[in-house]
């Protein structure tokens, strides 16, 4: 009777799958931090491979694999990138910001602070606040263009308009209500609300977060409680 034979793993067949493990995990950060240079990489690098290693049938399955891991590094640094931008920045040149110096704003109400809408009102309420050693993070419903008379504007052109980083500016998705995530947002990292809507349909949820009211008066912004 034959005898089952010890399966013996050579230190070579142990650290390979850590080290294409870790090789994924590098492939997926490339991905976050350059992320065009990256794809573009991965595409230069696969025209070479594909001149000696064609698209014959014995050879799609491999093509198929390596399809999947370069959408597997895409999907998941997408993922990551995404986690980064809702939790909003900490950091500014390397310092850690204390969270007092944190601020929501109410995008689409406080540009009706002086009469008609008006992204330069905004403005001047960002402005001031960075003014003071304040971080403004800004949530606008998604009507809020429509207001402005600009169906063109996104995030990108709202954060040039009002002078801050792409990642401090949230358009909220279509038929929904920018205050649930104003809410969400300064209840989940403490942070004081600038808006003059007094959010009576969501009382709860309001409930004990510090409300900055203001309006404009000379073309100045005046703030309440800041």
């Amino acid at each position: 009777m034959m005898q089952p034979q010890e399966i013996v793993m050579t230190p070579l067949d142990i650290l390979t799958p850590l080290i294409l493990l870790l090789a994924f995990i590098g492939y997926i950060t490339c991905f976050v931090r350059m992320f065009r240079l990256t794809l573009a990489g991965t595409a230069a690098l696969a025209i070479v491979i594909s001149r000696d290693f064609g698209f014959e049938t014995g050879n799609l399955v491999y093509w198929g694999a390596g399809f999947s891991v370069v959408l597997a590094a895409v999907l998941a640094a997408t993922f990551q990138r995404e986690t980064q931008r809702a939790e909003a920045p900490t950091k500014k040149n390397g310092k850690s910001r204390k969270p007092s110096s944190e601020v929501v704003i109410g995008g689409t109400n406080v540009m009706y602070w002086d009469g008609e809408a008006d992204l330069r009102t905004l403005r001047s309420v960002v402005d001031q606040l960075r003014s003071k050693g304040k971080y403004p993070f800004v949530f606008l419903d998604a009507s809020s263009r429509h207001h402005l008379k600009d169906p063109s504007l996104d995030e990108r052109g709202f954060a040039k308009a009002l002078g801050l980083k792409r990642d401090r500016i949230m358009v909220c998705p279509a038929r929904t209500e920018a205050d649930a995530f104003i809410l969400k947002y300064a209840r989940e990292h403490r942070l004081p609300v600038v808006s003059n809507d007094r959010f009576g349909d969501r009382a709860q949820q309001a409930k004990g977060l510090k409300l900055i009211k203001g309006g404009v008066a000379g073309g100045k912004p005046i703030l309440e409680g800041l």
